[in-house]
């Protein structure tokens, strides 16, 4: 008797009363019953006035006669083979590669622009070696940091210096082909994929070329060797470059 009693009390609750009906449900518009009454008179499509309507109405924007693409490629047929979409030509895409140089181009300056503008040439009167001072000291916590702490090895820091800035360093030219140029010491103030600029004490500004030359500075009393032919790159480039093992030849 207590479970046919909790069964028609579940009962009574699942069913909700008229008044809580009309409370949560509000009738539908018009216009939803029109349609309703509509869809359910028609009488459904066939599967093809089905492909026939859906692919008119999609070819309609870009083909002048559908009718006429429906009967000659889907019409009568039982599969439906997709044509890829057609390539560009290559005067098409010579066309779009010369406009996008074009657009970079017009963002960036050319080599010969900047040559005019003299962009890279420091002024004579900033030419002094007290301004460069201060980048020679923060050059040296640079190369403290990258060597690592105290009492490590030289050949620790060896295989990095291929990828460290040398703008602040005090470089020394110990052997040179041009006899000119050795014994030239100074702070590099630009490093260029072929030279160093060093600035003197005297305040000279200084080119000096990697090929054939060896450069030295020191570091926690130790002297370190630059064979300027393995140093031929842009400082930007040779951060990314991997390098390999190449043999050294004396200069004499």
């Amino acid at each position: 008797m207590a479970e046919s009693s909790a069964k028609k009390d579940s009962g009574s609750k699942q069913q909700p009363s008229s008044e809580t009906e009309s409370f949560l449900y509000s009738p539908l518009p018009n216009y939803i019953n029109k349609s309703d009454q509509q869809s359910t008179s028609s009488s459904p499509l066939s599967n093809k006035d089905f492909i026939k309507t859906f692919v008119t109405d999609a070819v309609a924007s870009r083909a002048k006669d559908p009718e006429r693409v429906y009967s000659g490629k889907i019409k009568d047929k039982s599969s439906l083979l997709l044509d890829n979409p057609p390539k560009a030509s290559r005067e098409t895409r010579e066309k779009r590669e010369l406009k996008r140089r074009a657009i970079i181009k017009g963002k960036s300056m050319t080599a010969k622009e900047k040559r005019q503008l003299k962009i890279y040439e420091l002024p004579k009167e900033a030419c002094k070696y007290e301004y460069f001072e201060q980048l020679n000291a923060l050059w040296m916590g640079y190369m403290e940091e990258l060597w690592g702490p105290p009492g490590s090895k030289e050949s620790a820091l060896a295989p990095k210096l291929l990828k460290a800035d040398f703008h602040g360093a005090k470089l020394t030219v110990t052997k040179s082909k041009c006899p000119s140029y050795i014994g030239v010491s100074g702070i590099c103030i630009q490093e260029t994929e072929n030279t160093f600029i060093l600035i003197t004490r005297k305040n000279i500004c200084k080119r000096i070329p990697k090929a054939k030359s060896i450069f030295t500075f020191e570091l926690r009393d130790a002297q370190f060797l630059i064979h300027g032919d393995q140093f031929a790159y842009r400082a930007s480039a040779r951060a990314s470059k991997k390098f390999k093992n190449k043999p050294t030849v004396d200069i004499n």
